[in-house]
């Protein structure tokens, strides 16, 4: 069994993974289904990331304690403090605070939580309770779907475990380019172990509509302003889960497909955090309405030359294309220059094969049959032809 991917029960990789991990186990254990991880990297509201419901109690605030050092290991009784402090300040004012973490269950800290909700209730505020990891794991396992989802050999069925969970704002990856390149190494390695594992991606920005809706539901969910404010949040939370949902497609397919994952792993591998990075963001962007004077190339599908695909890019690298064609030209005159193949590096990974992921991706969701794909050799990018 591999520790990496949660099958003796030790901490995830990540703090994502464990934040996951959390709001999986609390939803259950709440029996709540409008229990959302809450707030940005970096800009948690007073150190909130998950806000949900047990019964009648609500809001309850969880923060999944995070250090520069992952996992934690320690967690101090001024720790709590701080945190405690902070949570004061969550609005609407918090009915419990759990602090849970990846370190040992710690009787001198659970009982400091005792001590400081004895004196928040004299006071009228919040209960506080912390969660160390052999606690999470204990609660985490009673329930099948969380356990099999996180530590896969609960599973009755093939282990299917919580590979990764990688998270953007503001259209953004939130990995930098060491960290990706690593996250796409291990991915790769982790699905031909586990085919049946899962990648879960989020924004940020639609974690807050789903807080937003809940805020609304509990406070103005019955008047017909409160429904329709409700339903634009839902409206917008659709079109953002949707390019979500295809983004999973799109990186199962280059971690998972036999010929994909050798394509990153050896024959693009010093590209693939470019390729993985401009596929995820312009998932989230497809139109790139952040980029303004952009000029249209079009690529052409190998045996469907007449349905083209059009991916616009800034006028540059469309100058850089030219030129490179030409260097090429004189270089091998022989070669064809006009294939996907054949492209400048940051033109073809940033730009063509982002695009030709998303186009297979689609045709999948419309009913086309993988093998169908494969039969027309759309995954050869070599066969790939445009024109700019």
């Amino acid at each position: 069994m591999t520790q990496h991917v949660h099958f003796e029960q030790t901490p995830p990789r990540s703090w994502d993974q464990f934040e996951e991990l959390c709001a999986d186990t609390f939803q259950e254990e709440w029996r709540d289904s409008t229990l959302v991880r809450h707030g940005r990297a970096g800009q948690r509201q007073h150190g909130i990331d998950i806000v949900g419901r047990d019964g009648a109690i609500w809001p309850i605030g969880v923060q999944c304690k995070r250090k520069s050092a992952w996992p934690v290991s320690t967690v101090k009784t001024l720790d709590l403090d701080k945190e405690v402090e902070k949570a004061k300040k969550f609005k609407p004012a918090l009915k419990v605070f759990y602090l849970v973490s990846t370190a040992p269950n710690d009787e001198k800290l659970e009982e400091h939580a005792r001590l400081i909700t004895k004196r928040h209730h004299a006071k009228g505020l919040f209960t506080v309770a912390v969660i160390g990891w052999g606690e999470l794991v204990r609660r985490a396992t009673r329930h099948q779907n969380v356990a099999a989802k996180h530590f896969g050999s609960y599973s009755s069925g093939p282990a299917s475990p919580l590979l990764a969970t990688w998270r953007a704002s503001a259209g953004k990856l939130l990995l930098d380019d060491r960290q990706l390149a690593i996250a796409i190494r291990e991915l790769i390695h982790d699905l031909q172990d586990y085919p049946a594992g899962r990648i879960v991606f989020r924004q940020e920005e639609s974690e807050d509509l789903i807080f937003r809706i809940r805020q609304l539901q509990a406070t103005d969910g019955q008047s017909l302003d409160g429904r329709e404010a409700i339903l634009a949040l839902r409206d917008k939370l659709k079109v953002q889960s949707d390019r979500e949902s295809a983004i999973v497609a799109g990186l199962m397919l280059l971690f998972g497909h036999k010929l994909l994952k050798d394509y990153v792993r050896v024959v693009w591998e010093d590209n693939a955090p470019l390729l993985i990075r401009s596929f995820v963001e312009q998932g989230i962007d497809p139109k790139l309405s952040y980029v303004t004077g952009l000029e249209k190339i079009r690529l052409y599908p190998p045996g469907y030359e007449d349905d083209p695909l059009a991916v616009f890019v800034p006028p540059a690298d469309i100058h850089a294309i030219w030129k490179h064609q030409q260097k090429l030209n004189r270089k091998y005159p022989e070669l064809a220059t006009n294939n996907i193949s054949e492209m400048p590096d940051r033109i073809q990974f940033r730009h063509a094969v982002p695009a030709v992921i998303r186009k297979i991706v689609w045709d999948m969701e419309e009913g086309l049959p993988l093998d169908e794909i494969g039969r027309r050799k759309w995954f050869d990018m070599s066969a790939w032809k445009f024109t700019s």
